[in-house]
């Protein structure tokens, strides 16, 4: 039996922001930890601060209160751990495939001969490689989508955040992306934290479901989500018995009114 390996620790966390007619809370008292290798969904009502948490956690949005952890260590600010995945690619259109992959690196000050070689085999691994020296307008928006991936996997993050990842891409293209994506990142063994607003997205790629009220935003509830597959897909599981009870189940969750 393997042992669980507690990565991300998210302790008391609490926003307040100051507006015109006082302060607004939107976070409160979030607690929450996710293990290696574990994929996390987070759903709620619109506005309840679900990107707000990620941008927290990332180091981009200043908390009022409460402690971020990695692996037991206290993370304070933007942390070279942690991956960041948008709802847009962002990727520079001037800059070839491979160039744009490389971004992370230079920016980080690690572009060397060894993560030089990991980029190489992420490339050839995911079928990529051939498309390095193409310029993002020549790629589909799923193709683009996988590039950006590989860039945020790049820099060998131990969590990875994705903050409505799929959300700007056609329906059919955004199935097939959450399938690749989703076994890129099992693969890879990555710890994940998903930000989404599609119920079937969270069910589908999660291992637990994480459920935050109106505002001020507090954990709900968590669902466990186990499919029984001996090699899970996300499309799937959309076919799979117990997906209808979760959606179900997750649907009343998230009364507005609650």
């Amino acid at each position: 039996m393997s042992t669980i390996h507690e990565v991300l620790k998210i302790s008391n966390i609490s926003k307040i922001y100051q507006a015109k007619n006082g302060e607004v809370e939107a976070l409160k008292n979030i607690n929450l930890t996710v293990n290696e290798g574990e994929f996390v969904s987070i759903i709620g009502p619109s506005g309840c601060g679900k990107s707000t948490l990620l941008s927290i956690i990332a180091g981009l949005e200043e908390k009022t209160s409460g402690k971020i952890y990695i692996n037991k260590e206290e993370i304070v600010g933007v942390s070279r751990k942690i991956g960041y995945m948008l709802q847009k690619d962002s990727l520079l259109e001037w800059r070839n495939i491979y160039q744009n992959i490389m971004i992370g690196l230079e920016i980080q000050g690690i572009k060397n001969k060894e993560n030089e070689a990991y980029v190489d085999e992420l490339l050839k691994k995911y079928n990529i490689y051939e498309f390095k020296n193409k310029f993002p307008s020549q790629l589909s928006g799923g193709m683009r989508q996988r590039v950006a991936l590989i860039r945020t996997l790049a820099i060998r993050p131990q969590i990875l955040l994705l903050d409505e990842a799929f959300s700007a891409l056609d329906y059919q293209t955004r199935m097939l992306v959450i399938k690749d994506v989703y076994q890129i990142l099992k693969n890879e063994n990555k710890t994940v934290l998903m930000v989404t607003h599609d119920l079937s997205e969270a069910i589908s790629m999660a291992d637990r479901v994480v459920v935050l009220s109106n505002r001020p935003s507090h954990i709900k509830t968590i669902h466990d989500i186990e499919f029984d597959m001996e090699n899970r897909d996300p499309m799937n599981c959309r076919e799979n018995p117990k997906f209808s009870k979760y959606y179900e189940n997750l649907w009343k969750e998230l009364d507005i009114n609650a």
